[in-house]
């Protein structure tokens, strides 16, 4: 699937890796200017459109790519990699900052880096964010859908459990009133992003038959992390959209069933405190998922730096 960003490059597109896997730093207001763009000749009820792939990499998707080479291969072939959380910019400028020769002085080196970086958080953010600026996955999520409301645009959500899809559209439509929404749970996957059985695969064909038939402008997948980005991944030549995005969690906050961080908080990349504090840490998922975001993610960018030739 050819890139986006390949057929119409964005002027003043910045990059950033971590891990080798490519991140945008494109402010939000160009990434929605850019879909506009792209959506005319969407609007034209032709065949002859690029579908824009997103995908929103946090720290624990970017481990996760450590080991699972198509997710690695998935996300550098999307055409907006939209970096979700502080603690990316953190790593992009601590990977960025200068790495002694001398082994010893190195790691005294980075231990200081990494405290500067973390002060810089609640102190400097615009030399912190400079390599790498964030737009958390859920505020751009509810920036398209307010442009799909201004144009009435078609949306469709796709994933989430317990009905969280179902509810996510009807907060949404309580005051976005020119939207047009459809959702559905959708199948129940593997890790790989296959149905787990034959009546899960007749879902998702059934899925398939009415995204395509409703034809939304964006399509929001909500899967959990890893296969969501495999399914959109598949499925996105043969679906008739404008955009696909993976979501993650977005639904949950949207429709209330998961509360938001205070904003002091999540810009200081303390999310994964507020998540100790409001969701019960006993689920091992739970528990897996924080400690991710901290300390591994952090260790691990700072031992990728240390061994760095």
């Amino acid at each position: 699937m050819k890139k986006i960003k390949e057929q119409m490059p964005l002027k003043g597109h910045k990059q950033a890796q971590i891990f080798e896997i490519g991140l945008n730093s494109t402010p939000k207001g160009k990434v929605l200017r850019f879909v506009r763009e792209i959506f005319k000749d969407f609007n034209k009820n032709t065949n002859r459109y690029p579908r824009v792939f997103i995908v929103t990499p946090n720290p624990e998707i970017i481990l996760m790519t450590q080991i699972d080479q198509n997710l690695s291969e998935i996300l550098n072939s999307a055409d907006f990699a939209v970096p979700d959380g502080v603690g990316l910019s953190q790593a992009a400028k601590f990977l960025e900052l200068p790495n002694p020769k001398n082994k010893l002085f190195r790691f005294f080196s980075l231990i200081f880096q990494g405290l500067v970086v973390g002060l810089s958080t609640f102190v400097n953010k615009k030399w912190l964010y400079k390599p790498l600026n964030t737009i958390k996955g859920r505020e751009l999520f509810m920036d398209l859908v307010r442009l799909a409301n201004k144009k009435s645009w078609r949306i469709y959500l796709l994933g989430g459990r317990d009905g969280v899809a179902e509810k996510t559209a009807e907060v949404l439509l309580k005051n976005l009133k020119k939207v047009k929404i459809k959702y559905s749970s959708g199948p129940e996957l593997t890790n790989s992003a296959n149905p787990i059985d034959k009546s899960n695969i007749k879902v998702e064909k059934d899925i398939i038959d009415q995204i395509n038939e409703f034809r939304p402008h964006f399509l929001f997948v909500a899967f959990g992390p890893g296969k969501q980005e495999k399914w959109l991944y598949k499925w996105l030549p043969k679906l008739n959209i404008g955009a696909g995005m993976v979501v993650g969690g977005t639904f949950d906050y949207v429709s209330g069933k998961t509360k938001l961080p205070p904003s002091w908080m999540a810009n200081s990349g303390l999310e994964w405190v507020w998540r100790l504090i409001t969701q019960p840490f006993y689920y091992p998922k739970r528990i897996k998922r924080v400690f991710t975001a901290f300390p591994v993610f952090p260790l691990k960018v700072f031992w990728y730096k240390f061994n760095l030739k």
